[in-house]
């Protein structure tokens, strides 16, 4: 497939992208929140080991759980062995996840905006090294700023929609509403990359304009 940037748009609306996150879901609730226990007990518990866990484990956890959404939503495959997908990629799964992080402070240190800004641009990496084992980490993430091109502000307003969620997740005691809106949240922005995925496949290029060019303008620019 071609990562040109500008290929990748939205092909449906964001309340569509929740309904089929939400049918990705319908019959699979409770695999979906034992995915999401077991992901946490296991991030306490690799914060508790000190350096090493934070380091080396973490990151292909979060990279097995964004893969066990995945599996859900393409698949209906709800194993919780997903979980632990990232080890079987484990030194491009820190690679990608470490250099994101990095690229991300570093645009941080200029002002919050270009941090954030940076976060959306390289948010697809880990699910397009997934479906790409063969690339490199420094592949994975230009890809992700070709197909975040034009679509940050997008996604970053369909996760502002589940701030209500977040919210309410809060009331019924110990955050456990967490369980089941984090997994709504992560589905979603499966959903999210699966349609722009399709629409390059299904669309002409418009254009190779110069990602690195939005850092300097403003907040509007910064997000298309």
């Amino acid at each position: 497939m071609d990562y040109t940037p500008g290929r990748f748009h939205p092909t449906v609306t964001r309340p569509e992208l929740k309904f089929r996150a939400r049918m990705a879901l319908t019959g699979r609730w409770g695999s979906a929140v034992l995915a999401m226990i077991v992901y946490l007990l296991l991030a306490m518990g690799c914060g508790m080991i000190p350096i090493i866990g934070t380091i080396l484990l973490v990151p292909p956890l979060e990279f097995g759980l964004y893969i066990v959404f995945l599996k859900f939503y393409r698949e209906n495959d709800t194993r919780l062995e997903n979980l632990f997908s990232g080890f079987n990629m484990f030194g491009k799964v820190l690679a990608v996840y470490w250099l994101s992080a990095l690229y991300v402070f570093l645009w941080s240190l200029l002002f919050v905006i270009p941090g954030i800004v940076a976060s959306y641009r390289y948010s697809q990496a880990m699910l397009i090294l997934y479906d790409n084992p063969e690339i490199s980490a420094s592949e994975a993430i230009r890809r992700s700023k070709a197909m975040m091109y034009g679509n940050k502000m997008t996604l970053f307003i369909q996760d502002l929609s589940f701030l209500g969620w977040f919210l309410l997740s809060i009331f019924p005691g110990f955050y456990i509403g967490f369980l089941w809106s984090m997994p709504y949240y992560y589905t979603t922005r499966i959903a999210f990359y699966e349609d722009l995925v399709y629409s390059a496949q299904n669309t002409a290029s418009y254009g190779d304009p110069d990602d690195d060019a939005e850092n300097n303008a403003g907040f509007n620019n910064n997000f298309s």
